[in-house]
């Protein structure tokens, strides 16, 4: 230990003049000086009073942390390790310190870990600095107490000990390569590569998750989904840090001598074997997990003071119907489900003073799922933990081409074909490898019987896509070369797919693929509501009759606006679904679309306009109305309202149009937030009658297009999205634009 001390000082006073640590902390400086530079930008440019509590420490250092973490800190790794070692290269000491009365492997690590402390003195004054933005910003914003600091000490421990370890891996492999080779642009070369290839490899989904910078990241931007300090990142950095350094330092105090000769015995005691265990500790560590089943079935959850939501609805997946209301009690919940649920994406919805929100959960008999809700106080996010932590975390996009080759598909051409085939087959083997990847912070994985859910769900997508295909082309050329290869010709697969299963999980794909299934078969003239109906006369399984006549439904009633169709859809397709429930939602949906079909009269908004004055339909009368539903909250509503202002420019000018934007956000000061930066040409309207209109135009979700007509009855109750080349098209024709 003595020898270690001194070798530490002695490294010390070597570096004292080196620069090294003086370069390393500039550059830990930088972000935090960014974030004092745009503190005072903001505070000498125009800026929008605050109308909801700012938590500035949490918004400070989540502005911070990116630049840092993703450029500063990997270069003061790279440069730190580099430099420390190729001193000795530069100046032809390696040689020379190794006569001195200190072990070869303590030299070799005192280095690493000197390099080590300049990066947590690093990591210390980031921190600190984060802490001094935040009062600088704080300082500088209007003096409300709207305006909040917190600085929370205990989270930046927190954090800076999980990034100290989370920084072993990277530095380890850098100085390790600086040790072994002289030339000190072969490490940097290999840490700025490694650096900028991360997001490459991300884009290409081919970064393992073990990868260094990837590692580093996520020590400082993950957290646990079970509360501990530690993440998986940090127990694989530790791991991967003390195994380079095994093997650097076994190549160090060896590479003159051969070690299986003369120090078998210590190569094999002191390096080889504790390297062999930290091996099988790696893989322990690296290898997946999943969650266990519990013995009852629980939705449970602590909700923020400030939210004022009083109950929760969990809603079927398929229909917004009500499964069980949780009630709240002392802003927690704890409720047990007795009723045996299959696995299947189920909804959460409940109603905040920001407004209403779903959100998918999965989940079946015998899984605890735990709400987390989002928590600007505590930086926290929404999430659902729980038994089926993995499956409601899952945030990777699958069949990402599809829509892509469906569009080939739609051509019907024969030229298309091996491409076509082709995208297929890559495309459905990517997403296999996409979901095999996938952890949690925690390094949890989907379980198996969702993960076969996936797997069937992806099979029967891909499967509807080939059929639609063949049958296309088949119309032009009944010999087409590839008519009768099935799915599992063109995917090279030999998958057995699991009908109970994917029919229990309710899953929309299949269903659809069992309707198209039944239609092709039918090659009679009939319409296709006609072929339909003979096709769910043929089933004699009431279960499945129900899912598919479901699935028709849903698809077809969504556009559906003439009165005639509605009728035929309540005369000809109610009495296959047998499932009480369902008969009763479908029947509803189809009673409240018949008073929204088209020359109905329109239910009419009571509203108030920017300058607080009263406005209603009726103020719009002689002219089409052009409706849009939306609400501050509301992303999707966010991103349409571009488009919507931008056909209201065009339409304008027509004379006989007008747009108008009405909002059913629950406070009025969320709405004039917002329209402060929307376009004049949009009348901008906030409805204080909103439980009726929510009720009259069934506003389950939103955005919501509407178009009324000069008389004040309605043309279309669900017009295309603004961003839809449709939307113009029907447009034009209804107000009859030439």
């Amino acid at each position: 230990m003595k020898q270690f001390i001194n070798a530490f000082k002695a490294e010390s006073i070597k570096l004292k003049h080196s620069g090294i640590r003086t370069t390393a902390l500039l550059l830990a400086l930088i972000t935090p000086l960014i974030g004092i530079g745009l503190s005072l930008y903001d505070f000498f440019s125009e800026k929008t009073e605050a109308l909801e509590p700012v938590y500035i420490f949490f918004g400070t250092y989540s502005k911070l942390t990116t630049p840092f973490i993703n450029l500063f800190y990997p270069l003061i790794i790279i440069v730190t390790a580099s430099r420390i070692a190729q001193l000795e290269h530069r100046n032809n000491t390696w040689q020379l310190i190794e006569t001195q009365p200190v072990k070869k492997a303590i030299l070799i690590i005192v280095k690493f870990l000197k390099a080590y402390q300049i990066c947590f003195l690093s990591i210390l004054l980031f921190m600190l600095g984060t802490v001094a933005t935040s009062a600088i910003t704080y300082l500088l914003s209007p003096k409300t107490e709207l305006y909040i600091i917190d600085i929370q000490w205990l989270f930046l421990l927190k954090k800076t000990i999980t990034l100290t370890l989370g920084t072993g891996f990277l530095l380890a492999i850098i100085y390790a390569i600086s040790v072994r080779f002289s030339n000190s642009f072969i490490s940097i070369i290999v840490g700025v590569g490694a650096l900028l290839v991360a997001p490459i490899l991300g884009t290409l989904d081919l970064l393992p998750k073990w990868f260094p910078t990837l590692v580093l990241e996520k020590s400082l931007k993950a957290s646990s989904d079970l509360g501990y300090w530690f993440t998986y990142n940090e127990y694989l950095s530790v791991l991967a840090t003390l195994i380079i350094l095994f093997f650097i330092t076994f190549w160090y105090v060896f590479k003159h001598t051969k070690w299986w000769i003369t120090n078998k015995r210590t190569a094999i005691t002191n390096y080889l074997f504790p390297v062999f265990i930290l091996i099988v500790a790696t893989l322990y560590v690296n290898h997946p997990k999943q969650m266990l089943q519990s013995n009852e079935t629980v939705i449970k959850g602590v909700v923020p003071e400030n939210s004022m939501i009083s109950a929760l609805y969990l809603l079927d997946g398929f229909m917004n119907d009500t499964l069980q209301t949780i009630v709240l009690k002392d802003n927690s919940f704890h409720q047990t489900i007795k009723d045996d649920l299959p696995l299947k994406k189920y909804r959460l919805a409940w109603k905040s003073n920001k407004g209403e929100y779903q959100q998918n959960v999965i989940f079946s008999k015998n899984d605890i799922v735990e709400i987390q809700f989002p928590d600007e106080a505590k930086n926290q996010t929404f999430k659902i933990l729980g038994t089926r932590i993995a499956e409601n975390g899952i945030n990777i996009q699958l069949s990402g081409d599809l829509n892509y080759i469906k569009k080939l598909t739609s051509e019907g051409s024969e030229t298309n074909s091996e491409i076509i085939t082709l995208l297929l087959k890559r495309n459905y083997k990517k997403d296999l490898k996409t979901l095999k990847k996938y952890n949690t912070s925690d390094n949890y994985t989907i379980r198996d019987d969702y993960t076969e859910i996936i797997k069937n769900e992806l099979y029967y997508k891909y499967n509807l896509v080939w059929m639609q295909y063949k049958d296309l082309v088949a119309r032009t050329n009944s010999n087409y070369k590839n008519k009768d290869k099935t799915i599992q010709d063109i995917l090279g697969i030999d998958f057995q797919p699991n009908e109970d299963l994917i029919s229990k999980a309710e899953n929309v794909d299949y269903f659809r693929y069992k309707n198209y299934e039944l239609l092709s078969k039918n090659t009679s003239d009939d319409d296709i509501l006609s072929k339909y109906q003979h096709a769910l006369e043929q089933i004699n399984n009431s279960t499945l009759q129900t899912q598919l006549t479901k699935v028709i439904l849903d698809d077809n009633l969504r556009n559906a606006n003439d009165l005639v169709d509605l009728n035929r859809y309540e005369s000809v397709f109610l009495h296959f679904i047998k499932e009480p429930r369902a008969q009763t939602y479908y029947s509803n949906l189809i009673q409240d679309k018949k008073r929204l079909t088209t020359g109905n009269e329109a239910f009419t908004f009571e509203a108030i306009n920017t300058l607080n004055e009263p406005k209603s339909l009726e103020d719009y009368k002689g002219k089409f109305v052009v409706l849009d539903f939306w609400a501050s909250w509301c992303g999707p509503c966010i991103y349409q309202a571009d488009y919507f202002e931008k056909h209201a420019v065009e339409y304008n000018k027509h004379g006989n149009v007008v747009f108008i934007s009405l909002s059913i956000d629950e406070k009025e000061a969320s709405w004039r937030k917002k329209v402060k930066l929307n376009d004049k040409n949009v009348v901008q309207l906030f409805a204080k009658n909103q439980p009726s209109l929510k009720s009259f135009y069934r506003l389950n979700s939103i955005p919501r297009f509407v178009v009324i007509n000069p008389e004040g009855k309605i043309v279309n109750s669900n017009f295309p999205f603004p961003d839809d080349a449709n939307f113009k098209v029907m447009l034009d024709q209804v107000i009859g634009k030439k």
